[in-house]
């Protein structure tokens, strides 16, 4: 943490992301890890983003390495991102 010259990185500010920024936000309902209260929080501050630029998808049978090593990641996740950052 020397970089930050504190014990902790600073906050970033997520309204600070472009709001034209393509941006996909993919979460289980099983994911012990990001808790899906915690997905509200930051769909909350990205509020100004550009509504056509953000997707929030739920994927409920999902934990958190499903998104990594789960048999049917690529359909279910990597297409529809590939093809929201292309179109946008």
């Amino acid at each position: 943490m020397a970089a930050y010259g504190q014990s902790s990185p600073p906050e970033y500010h997520m309204p600070n992301i472009p709001h034209h920024l393509p941006l996909l936000l993919s979460y289980g309902g099983g994911d012990m890890l990001s808790d899906v209260k915690d997905v509200q929080l930051l769909l909350n501050d990205l509020s100004n983003h550009d509504a056509d630029k953000l997707v929030a998808q739920l994927v409920k049978e999902y934990a958190h390495l499903d998104f990594v090593m789960g048999v049917n990641a690529k359909q279910v996740v990597y297409d529809g991102l590939t093809s929201h950052l292309f179109s946008s």
